[in-house]
């Protein structure tokens, strides 16, 4: 699997739905989740790729200090919405 930052980011939103660290492991679609990761409301996601017309988003959670993608999964429009700050603060 290639490191989301191959994909390019083509959005930024916002997640509006907790997930707890089983939820995360179960959606991740990485090959290991680092132990203890969580996601929280309001946490930054890169949309590299969109699905079913709008339906479905794939997107990574990365970490700004390294530079490399911690998180990857499919997310539904339900669970996050669309940063028009481009993800800053």
């Amino acid at each position: 699997m290639r490191d989301g930052g191959e994909f390019g980011v083509s959005a930024v939103g916002r997640l509006t739905k907790e997930m707890d660290e089983q939820e995360c492991r179960r959606r991740n679609a990485l090959s290991r989740t680092l132990p203890g990761f969580r996601l929280k409301v309001g946490d930054v996601v890169n949309i590299v790729d969109t699905f079913e017309s709008g339906n479905a988003f794939l997107v990574e959670v990365g970490d700004q200090r390294t530079n490399e993608c911690r998180w990857m999964g499919v997310l539904t429009p339900g669970e996050i919405e669309m940063d028009r700050t481009g993800g800053r603060n």
